[in-house]
């Protein structure tokens, strides 16, 4: 997986944010939530989901970042707004942390109390279409 700088992240998930700016969360322009979440947030509840649990009060973040987080997260979840995947990895021995994005999964808010919050990520499945007949033609 390659890392790419957070606005690269956001934009290839369809949200746009200013370049040097740090956001939790963005809003895509399918009206996604494009969430940033921590790698050691992971874990898997069951086969085939990818379940990210994190607490507002546990970000080491500006006021304001937070609080455009809790706006995003009690948006989707009134709204059940599709979630899509940014996976930020702490850097070991002070370098900087490593960033890339999870388009093959989307998730939902299963849970969130204003503090608490869990997100299901499942894949994408994509139909594939059926190929075209090689049956005798009517005439």
């Amino acid at each position: 997986m390659n890392s790419v700088p957070l606005d690269i992240a956001f934009l290839r998930l369809g949200a746009h944010v200013s370049r040097g700016q740090r956001p939790l969360c963005a809003t895509a322009r399918d009206g996604s939530l494009v969430l940033v979440c921590q790698s050691s947030g992971f874990h898997r509840p069951g086969l085939g989901v990818l379940r990210y649990s994190g607490t507002l009060s546990g970000i080491s973040r500006g006021d304001s970042h937070i609080a455009a987080l809790r706006q995003g997260l009690d948006a989707a979840s009134a709204a059940r707004t599709p979630i899509r995947l940014i996976i930020r990895t702490p850097g070991g021995d002070g370098s900087s942390s490593r960033i890339h994005t999870r388009a093959d999964l989307v998730g939902r808010i299963c849970e969130f109390d204003g503090d608490a919050y869990i997100v299901d990520f499942v894949r994408i499945v994509e139909e594939e279409p059926e190929p075209p007949s090689r049956g005798r033609r009517k005439r």
